[in-house]
């Protein structure tokens, strides 16, 4: 059976690395389109995997979200076209578990707040406020890595 698969070419691909569980942490974002780095997060020295995708996730809206605001203040009369830089159709994550923590606006981690997690946790704290008490329409979709091949935002450490 063929799977139809949306040809979305305009999207932000966010994705994190983290080499064990847990270890030092990173995310970032990725034009779809381009392949330039949009954001790149500082490296968390202690953090996982999920807790990365979810943040890149949550900066992604953020980062979209901010666009939108800048382009609807500097001119209010004009709508972004569909291909200019702050009109994006999706955000990509290879995370199941980080879009299911999206959707759910709740995530489950058993790290530890220490030291060296207090900045990561307090962020990520923070992304679930936010999550919680904003409206954001960006279509967060999962990439079919099967299909597409990894996200462009990998960092290609495997």
């Amino acid at each position: 059976m063929k799977v139809k698969i949306p040809n979305i070419t305009h999207a932000l691909c966010v994705d994190a690395s983290c080499s064990g569980n847990p270890w030092p942490m990173e995310y970032r974002a990725v034009e779809l389109h381009t392949r330039k780095e949009i954001f790149h997060s500082p490296i968390y020295p202690t953090g996982t995997n999920n807790l990365g995708e979810f943040l890149a996730i949550y900066d992604g809206i953020r980062y979209i979200e901010n666009l939108k605001n800048k382009t609807k203040t500097k001119n209010s009369s004009q709508v972004p076209s569909p291909k200019s830089q702050s009109r994006y159709e999706c955000i990509f994550s290879d995370s199941e578990t980080a879009l299911a923590w999206m959707k759910s606006k709740k995530i489950k981690t058993t790290l530890k707040y220490t030291e060296e997690t207090k900045d990561l946790l307090e962020k990520v704290q923070e992304a679930i406020t936010w999550i919680k008490t904003h409206d954001f329409d960006i279509p967060i979709r999962k990439r079919e890595t099967e299909i597409r091949w990894e996200i462009p935002a990998d960092f290609d450490r495997k």
